[in-house]
């Protein structure tokens, strides 16, 4: 026996695999014709055929130096040269597929994996969330997509299994495992290890090889023994749907759903992320959702495959997009039961420069109710913070863009100082800041700053920037004055003396796009200064001008007060009036509206198409102003309007006239040329076009799975029940599962049994709907879920008569830290498990072991207290009873 296990180890050393009959009498040639009898010509095959006998090179020179063979030498002489020789690659004729080896993956269809192309992008630039997942195939480069075994593999017929020995005996051996499920060893026998779990196969081989080797079973053990899995059975899948790949492809054994979506090359761009479902053997048996893979890690759903799955891909349920101030813009597929906050969850959520007082949403009407007019496009705005508040998931639909607009790029507490400072730059505003403070702040003031001059910029109430001119010093003096105290979003100009030195200026404010500061030269005219600064040649300029009154402030040498000088603004134009402007003048052009009200409006609201704010027009009507707005709405009261009319007394009790006006359809209509009602409306008159009384807008829910007619329903009257509707649309189909129906209102499910609705006619459960409810009735699931404190959570397949302390049993019991059990049916009841009551498991139910609450920590000392306590008591009754025997 040691001369036979001297020769297989030569020979594996070598990767020779010389006959047996060879012996010690080898030679280069000898060994020549066995090498190319087993098909081994490359520097790569001889690796290979190391590492199958687990095997070094070290080992493999050290065994060929005992029968004169140099190990390199032989290398570089029969087959590195030969490599060199031929450089092409030979074609492959045969593959076998009978075996995998579990650290790579089976290329069954690796050459018909299309490559992966960048993710398809949509005309915006935004790109379909999670198909570039697929872009890095580890199927491509053969790559394995399985880690280390997991004990509770079963070994079966094909695996390939390394048995290792050494101590006093040494001993190696491969084999595959047959059909029959045995396991043949050389000089020991057979074993069967069909069904044995891989955590189990090292015990069940050491107690059978110790018949043979006794030394596995001595105390201390003298052989020592390593059973480990080289190869794996290959399992072969069907993918179907939208896959880039579809059909049958052979895979590891260990594959899951995921694996095999790899190793089909992904997903299209078309199908759908949320809902891959796996059939095995014609039924349903789970349902994977990417998007917790993608943006959570895991997948719950993520079963291990057997041979004969199939894996459908179905169909996008919608195509969602969402740009701007999101972490991760893109188009997103929602679940029917998910909304706007799902969607921002899943783009990674909102930056801190969202604005989300005002968010839009490009929608495309659907098809179903569509208006019948020339535009199929609508914008929704809505305020995410009220939405957060109220606790409401917008509701959204196929198509719709939805746009988060970034927050403006502006300082409500910002001050700013520039020039003569040692700091100049940007500062916090604080509540009666005044110039001194801010100076202050910037370092103070420079030794050549001019104290005769400080500008301060302020914008006025239209967004207009101005500025007003100080002494210095009499700021600095009077620094508490109401006039001077700082405003948010001022700016503080501060001069030195070379600034001014040689710099004379005049400058033009009021009604003006912005003021206008220009260098004064000789000869400047108050006509030439109007006239670069203000646009008085536009017409509506010239309406809202007041031209009748302009001032020019003229400063007077050794007062700060300025001299105010009126003019006529058209005198100036017509060139009947002009002066000649000295340094430091300012001009000042006033607007209309000191007197009266330029920009006039009226305000519609209610059944109207448009409602809004509109510019008031001159003899404007009810009817005029219905026009502008789109017309009324289909369920509008047409009659008549209420118009709300401005009317103070000045008593302070009356604000406002309401009257009833009629509306003239002839002229609405233009069949008349002219309102008989004779009634225009004044500015700031609102108007309200009421509905007719008990209209509202179509209440809408849903049915979706196994109804005979599933889809939308519109309801006949808001006391319209389930059972009423749900006979509107045919009933449900004969493969419905009625105990596993779900009811959602408003997002979240409503625990109702549908099955004691229809079957045991129990009225109780006919609820009465609400817009936006919906229906949902499954297929059986064939699965119940136990999870929580038990030792292992599984799906396990459902079985008619099987309690629910079976299926815990079934899932390795409860732990230590196992208390209470609940049973969660399909249609959402939820009930409790006790000593004496044990509730019928149904089809889909979810069988929860809670865990015991934590216990809280005794206080030292705080038993000896209470045994007292106890003691104190016990010793007082019995007091009272001896008093009281004594009595009688």
């Amino acid at each position: 026996m040691r001369f036979n296990r001297t020769r297989i180890i030569i020979f594996y050393g070598l990767t020779l695999l010389a006959a047996p009959s060879l012996l010690y009498a080898q030679s280069e040639q000898q060994i020549k014709q066995e090498l190319e009898k087993r098909g081994i010509d490359t520097y790569e095959e001889v690796q290979a055929e190391l590492r199958k006998r687990g095997m070094s090179e070290a080992d493999a020179r050290r065994q060929a130096r005992l029968y004169g063979i140099n190990y390199d030498e032989y290398l570089n002489k029969y087959i590195l040269s030969k490599e060199s020789e031929n450089s092409q690659p030979e074609a492959i004729t045969t593959i076998q597929l009978d075996t995998v080896d579990y650290t790579t993956e089976i290329s069954d269809r690796s050459e018909q994996i299309i490559e992966q192309n960048p993710t398809e992008q949509k005309s915006d630039g935004l790109s379909y969330f999670g198909y570039d997942v697929f872009n890095s195939n580890p199927y491509a480069s053969q790559q394995g997509l399985v880690g280390n075994i997991d004990p509770g593999y079963i070994i079966g017929p094909g695996d390939e299994l390394r048995v290792y020995l050494w101590g006093e005996a040494e001993f190696q051996f491969e084999g595959k495992v047959d059909i029959n499920g045995n396991l043949f060893i050389p000089n020991v026998g057979q074993v069967f290890v069909s069904g044995t779990s891989y955590s189990n196969l090292h015990e069940r081989m050491k107690q059978y090889l110790s018949r043979f080797y006794s030394g596995l079973t001595k105390n201390p053990a003298a052989i020592f023994l390593d059973v480990s899995l080289t190869k794996l059975r290959p399992i072969r899948i069907v993918v179907m749907g939208e896959s880039k790949n579809p059909g049958s492809l052979l895979i590891n054994s260990f594959a899951t759903t995921l694996n095999s979506l790899y190793a089909s090359g992904g997903i299209k761009t078309s199908g759908s992320l949320r809902e891959i479902k796996v059939f095995r053997n014609n039924k349903f048996v789970s349902t994977i959702d990417l998007y917790d893979y993608l943006i959570k890690g895991a997948v719950s759903e993520d079963l291990r495959l057997m041979s004969n799955d199939v894996i459908f891909i179905q169909s996008r349920l919608n195509s969602i997009s969402i740009q701007g101030e999101v972490n991760r813009e893109g188009i997103y597929e929602l679940k029917g039961n998910e909304g706007l906050i799902d969607l921002i969850g899943f783009a990674g959520g909102l930056k801190p420069t969202a604005h989300t007082k005002s968010v839009t949403i490009k929608r495309i009407r659907p098809v179903i109710g569509r208006p019948n007019t020339s535009f199929d496009r609508e914008i929704i705005t809505l305020d995410y913070n009220e939405l957060l508040v109220e606790g409401v998931n917008f509701t959204l639909q196929d198509g719709d863009q939805i746009v988060f607009n970034k927050v403006l790029d502006k300082y409500d507490n910002l001050v700013t100082v520039s020039g003569s400072v040692f700091r100049p730059g940007e500062y916090e505003y604080k509540e009666g800041m005044s110039v001194g403070d801010l100076l202050q702040l910037a370092g103070g003031l420079r030794p050549n700053t001019y104290f005769e001059k400080v500008d301060l910029f302020r914008r006025d109430r239209t967004g207009e920037l101005k500025f007003q001119s100080y002494n210095l010093t009499e700021v600095l003096e009077e620094s508490n004055r109401p006039d001077i105290l700082l405003q948010a979003d001022d700016s503080l100009k501060v001069y030195n003396d070379e600034e001014l030195k040689n710099l004379e200026t005049v400058s033009i404010e009021g009604f003006l796009s912005e003021p206008r500061t220009v260098l004064w030269r000789e000869n400047l005219t108050l006509y030439d200064l109007i006239f670069m600064s203000a646009n008085v040649e536009d017409l509506e300029y010239q309406n809202r001008i007041l031209t009748s009154r302009a001032d020019l402030l003229r400063f007077q040498a050794g007062k700060t007060e300025y001299q105010v000088v009126p003019f006529n603004l058209d005198n100036v134009l017509d060139k009947k009036f002009n002066a000649v402007l000295r340094p430091k003048d300012r001009v000042i052009l006033y607007s209309r509206d000191i007197n009266e009200v330029l920009d006039q409006y009226v305000t519609i609201r209610g059944a109207v198409k448009n409602g809004g704010r509109y510019t008031l027009t001159d003899s404007m009507t009810v009817e005029d102003l219905i026009l502008q707005a789109g017309g009324f709405v289909r369920t509008a009261f047409r009659d008549s309007v209420t118009v709300t009319r401005e009317n103070f007394d000045f008593s302070g009790n009356l604000i406002a006239n309401i009257k009833r006006v009629p509306t003239d359809m002839n002229y609405l209509l233009g069949q008349s040329s002219e309102s008989q009602n004779q009634y225009y409306l004044s500015h700031n008159d609102n108007i309200t076009v009421d509905l007719i009384p008990g209209s509202s807008e179509a209440r809408e829910i849903k049915l979706t799975g196994e109804v005979k007619f599933p889809g939308s329903y519109f309801l006949e009257s808001k006391n319209e029940t389930l059972k009423e509707v749900l006979t509107r649309a045919g009933g449900v189909s004969p493969n419905a599962y009625l105990p596993g129906a779900k009811f959602y209102r408003n997002g979240q499910q409503l625990a109702l049994s549908l099955d004691d609705l229809l079957n045991k006619q129990n009225e109780s459960f006919n609820i009465t709907l609400q817009p936006n409810d919906s229906l949902y009735i499954p297929e059986a699931f064939y699965t119940v879920r136990v999870e929580g404190e038990v030792h292992n959570p599984s799906l396990q397949k459902y079985q008619p008569n099987q309690s629910v302390r079976g299926y815990i049993k079934h899932a390795g019991g409860k732990t230590k830290n196992g208390q209470k059990i609940f049973v969660t049916n399909a249609n959402g009841f939820t009930q409790r498990v006790g000593w004496f009551r044990n509730p019928k498991v149904l089809d889909g139910s979810v069988i929860t072991v809670a865990a015991k609450p934590p216990k809280e920590p005794r206080e030292p000392g705080k038993f000896l207290e209470n045994f007292g306590t106890v003691a104190a008591i016990v010793s007082s009754t019995l007091t009272t009873i001896f008093l009281v025997q004594r009595l009688d």
